[in-house]
């Protein structure tokens, strides 16, 4: 038996043990369907990822170098997904940050090898010789870009978040609060591979901008209120003339503690949740002047039957004062897309979720399924949609020709 298949076998037996412990929790949980989701997604994730390990491993064994390579890089990538449970707590451990770069690294080694046997099609036409130089030229150059990019990509993670800023013409917008300044933040993910000290570094830079209103458009966190909630204390000294709001992501319902996560936010971090909800504020104390914020839960809470929840921007507009500019919080871009759809008085919804793609060439799948993908959008008079690519990232810290951000956003009047 080769290398491989001994560590295929033992891989596969780690991995079996760990599915039954996973089957049994569900079992012994019927109510709790978001187990047998986790089961769900974890049987695919692995099935995928063995693929991809026999089909970069069938190509590279010949090489001593890149064979070990290949085989610590799909041993990491295996158990990736158990070590995001694992190993969550208030700042990022080695435990937590290698095995995703193991998936990483899988992740272009596949794109990679893939390529080049398409590249190797392109050349079986010409002669040997020709075909022979490539064959030798792939079996070091993809490796060795695999590598090159895991490790761009990582850096990609770790270097400080691009500022963004645009500027947003509001009808009906008052002359008080022109240049009104709205600090857009989304997808920070804390959780396996993002801690307290991200959360803290944030809070200094938002701090420094010195906005309005600060806006956190979901997918805060990837873990409980038990496990995270050190982690995300800094939050609370978030400074702002009117406050911060957050709306909940996909990934707080994937937690499936979504209800001790709003409590915790308003109750101990003086955090606006907005809950298919909305608040207005005044330019001042006399002023009748006025924006409403409104925010909605994320789309797929319906989906997948979270009591008590779901999107519904008809609700959470409902009761903004007439001729008031409406703000929208969106997580998903569907979201937005659900809001222009049941809402005609909204101005300005904001979003994030996409990532922007988060690495090629996931940009073309997100692109394809998302009515909006990243940047900002008009997709009908007086409604503009922006769409953020995000802080940070899911799972694998890769971030490849998509860069993390935080937008400034200022309001206009527009006539």
């Amino acid at each position: 038996m080769g290398t491989f298949q001994k560590v295929i076998r033992i891989i596969g037996a780690v991995v079996c043990v760990l599915v039954l412990l996973q089957l049994h929790i569900s079992i012994n949980q019927p109510s709790n369907r978001f187990s047998l989701m986790r089961l769900q997604k974890m049987i695919i994730i692995q099935t995928i990822m063995s693929f991809i390990s026999y089909y970069v491993y069938r190509t590279y064994k010949t090489s001593r170098l890149w064979s070990k390579l290949v085989l610590t890089a799909a041993a990491l990538a295996h158990i990736s997904f158990f070590t995001q449970y694992l190993f969550i707590s208030d700042n990022p451990t080695p435990l937590s940050i290698i095995p995703f770069l193991g998936f990483s690294l899988m992740i272009f080694l596949g794109m990679g090898t893939l390529a080049g046997d398409i590249g190797t099609f392109i050349f079986i036409p010409f002669t040997i010789k020709i075909t022979v130089g490539y064959q030798r030229f792939k079996l070091h150059s993809v490796p060795s870009a695999a590598l090159v990019l895991t490790l761009w990509s990582f850096i990609n993670t770790i270097l400080p978040p691009q500022h963004s800023t645009i500027h947003v013409p509001i009808k009906g917008l008052g002359r008080e609060f022109d240049n009104f300044h709205i600090l857009h933040l989304s997808d920070i993910h804390v959780g396996p591979t993002t801690g307290k000290k991200f959360v803290d570094w944030m809070v200094d830079r938002s701090n420094s901008h010195n906005p309005d209103v600060v806006f956190i458009t979901g997918d805060l966190v990837d873990s409980s209120v038990k496990n995270l909630k050190r982690a995300v204390f800094g939050l609370k000294h978030l400074k702002s003339k009117y406050g911060t709001y957050y709306v909940t992501g996909n990934h707080e319902y994937y937690t499936n503690d979504v209800d001790n996560w709003l409590h915790y936010l308003s109750d101990s971090l003086g955090i606006y949740t907005l809950h298919n909800q909305h608040h207005v504020i005044s330019a001042s104390s006399n002023s009748s002047q006025q924006i409403c914020i409104a925010g909605i839960d994320d789309y797929i809470a319906k989906k997948i039957g979270y009591e008590g929840h779901t999107a519904d921007p008809v609700g959470a507009t409902e009761g903004c004062p007439n001729e008031t500019p409406v703000v929208m919080l969106a997580h998903q871009p569907a979201g937005a897309k659900l809001t222009l759809k049941r809402v005609s008085k909204v101005d300005l919804i904001l979003s994030g979720h996409t990532h922007g793609g988060q690495f090629f060439p996931v940009h073309i799948p997100v692109w394809l399924v998302n009515p909006f993908f990243a940047g900002l959008y008009n997709p009908r008079e007086g409604t503009h949609v922006y769409v953020s690519r995000g802080l940070r990232f899911y799972g694998a810290p890769m971030r490849f020709l998509s860069y993390p951000q935080y937008t400034s956003v200022f309001l206009h009047p527009a006539d």
